[in-house]
C-alpha cells in the first residue's frame, strides 16, 4: 500500500475545460471524429480538488491538453495556488487570448512561469500548423508579458516555450529559438509529435528525418547553451529508424519494441533515461544508478480532468478512470484499485497497451519504435484488456490497501 504523504510530492495537471478555439493540425481536436467536451469545471469542484491536492503538490500546472484561456475559473484556480503556497505553478497556453487583464492576475498571484506554444520560426508554417491562430497575435504576446512586467517592476512571471517537433517545420526550429531569445524567453521544451491515427500525419513524423531531427537539435543545444537559454529536447533518435515510413510503425506487440524501455540502436540506459525525463517533468523521483520500475508517474503524478475524473498521465489513451473527486477524496483514489494495479504492473515491468506504446511527447522514449505507433491502433485493445479487471480482482485490490 502507498503512504498517503503529507510533503509536497506531487505533480498536478487540471484541466478545467475540454475545449480549445485552435485545431493543431496534429492535436486530437483537429480529429475529423472528435466530439468536444463541454463540460466546463465549476467553482465548488474546484475548491475541492485544489483543497485536496494542492497542500501535497510541488508543481501545479493549471492546462493539460486544452486551452486554459477558456476556463471561466482560471483566475480562482491561480488564487488557489498561491493561497495553499504551492512553490511552483504556472499554465501552457497558445496566447490567443492572452490579455493583459490574465497577465496582471498573473503577476498578483506571483505565478513564477508562463508557457506560450509555438511550433514553427516562420509565420507562414506557424499559421499552416496552428489553424486558425495568427503569428503577429501570438508574437505580440510575449511583448505584452513584457511590458507588464516592466509596468508592475516585476521579473516574474517567467516566460517558456513548449515546440512539438514535426517534419514540415523543423527547419525553422533555429530561427524559432533565436526569436524566443529576443522576446526574453529563458526556458524551452521540445517534444517530438505523437501520432494520431486517421489523421494523415505519420508523414510528419521525424521517426523517418533521424539525422536532420539530431543535427538541428545539436545546433539549437549548441546556440541555448551559447546564450544561457535552457532547452529540454529529447534524446538523439537512432538513425537506423529511419527505414519506418508513414503508417508502417510496429505496436510493441508487433516487433516495435517496448516505448518504456531502450530500443536495440539506444545510447541511454533506463537510469539516464528516467533521470532526464523525471527532471522534464519535474517529478520527486530520486536520481540513481538503477531505477527499478519503467516510469514514476503513478507515484508522483495525478491528471484531473474537467469533470473531476482522474487520469494517472496526460497521456492515458485508454481512457479509463482512476477515481472522480465528485464522489472520492484524494486518499480513496490514490490507494484504490486502479492507481494499485497500475503500480504493480510498472513495478513488474507487465505493461498494458498504453503503456508499451506510450507516445514521445510524453514518457515514451524516442529510441524505440513503439512510441510513434498510432494510437488509435492500440487505444481500443488497451481499454478492452483494462476493463478485464473483474469486480472480484478490483475486489481484492481494495481489501488489500484497506486499513
Amino acid at each position: 500500500m502507498p503512504k498517503v504523504r503529507e510533503e509536497r510530492f506531487l505533480r498536478v495537471k487540471l484541466d478545467m475545460v475540454g475545449r480549445c478555439q485552435l485545431k493543431c493540425i496534429m492535436c486530437h481536436f483537429a480529429h475529423p471524429e472528435f466530439v468536444e467536451n463541454k463540460t466546463t469545471m465549476g467553482r465548488e469542484l474546484l475548491e475541492k480538488v485544489a483543497d485536496d491536492l494542492f497542500p501535497r503538490a510541488h508543481d501545479v500546472v493549471l492546462s493539460s491538453s486544452a486551452e486554459p484561456l477558456m476556463a471561466p475559473e482560471l483566475p480562482r484556480a491561480l488564487e488557489l495556488c498561491k493561497e495553499h503556497g504551492v512553490p511552483n505553478f504556472h499554465f501552457s497556453t497558445n496566447g490567443m487570448s492572452l490579455t493583459e487583464k490574465i497577465i496582471d492576475k498573473v503577476i498578483e498571484v506571483e505565478m513564477p512561469l508562463i508557457t506560450i506554444s509555438i511550433d514553427a520560426g516562420e509565420k507562414e508554417v506557424f499559421e499552416r500548423i496552428r489553424t486558425p491562430a495568427k503569428w503577429d497575435r501570438v508574437i505580440s504576446r510575449f511583448d505584452l508579458i513584457n511590458e507588464r512586467k516592466r509596468a508592475h517592476g516585476v521579473d516574474r512571471p517567467e516566460i517558456s516555450a513548449t515546440s512539438v517537433l514535426m517534419k514540415s517545420s523543423i527547419h525553422t526550429i533555429p530561427t524559432l529559438v533565436r526569436l524566443m531569445h529576443e522576446k526574453g524567453v529563458r526556458y524551452m521544451n521540445f517534444v517530438h509529435m505523437a501520432v494520431i491515427g486517421g489523421m494523415d500525419m505519420e508523414k510528419e513524423s521525424l521517426l523517418n528525418e533521424p539525422k536532420l531531427c539530431n543535427d538541428i537539435m545539436r545546433e539549437v543545444q549548441a546556440y541555448a547553451d551559447s546564450v544561457g537559454m535552457q532547452i529540454v529536447r529529447p534524446i538523439d533518435l537512432p538513425e537506423s529508424n529511419a527505414d519506418i515510413v508513414d503508417a508502417d510503425v510496429p505496436e510493441s506487440d508487433e516487433g516495435g519494441g517496448n516505448a518504456l524501455m531502450p530500443g536495440e540502436q539506444s545510447q541511454v540506459s533506463v537510469d539516464e533515461y528516467l533521470d532526464h525525463k523525471n527532471r522534464e517533468f519535474l517529478l520527486k523521483a530520486k536520481q540513481g544508478k538503477r531505477h527499478n520500475r519503467p516510469c514514476y508517474f503513478p507515484w508522483y503524478y495525478i491528471h484531473v480532468n474537467p469533470e473531476g475524473t482522474v487520469f494517472p498521465c496526460g497521456s492515458w489513451w485508454e481512457h479509463t478512470i482512476f477515481g472522480d473527486f465528485k464522489t472520492q477524496t484524494f486518499e480513496e483514489i490514490w490507494t484504490g484499485p486502479q492507481f494499485t494495479e497500475l503500480r504493480r504492473q510498472l513495478f513488474h515491468h507487465e505493461l498494458r497497451a498504453t503503456c508499451a506504446n506510450c507516445a514521445v511527447s510524453n514518457m515514451g522514449r524516442p529510441d524505440v519504435k513503439a512510441s510513434f505507433a498510432q494510437r488509435a491502433k492500440f487505444r481500443a485493445r488497451a481499454r478492452a484488456a483494462a476493463e478485464r479487471l473483474s469486480a472480484a480482482t478490483a475486489r481484492r485490490l481494495t481489501a488489500a490497501v484497506s486499513p
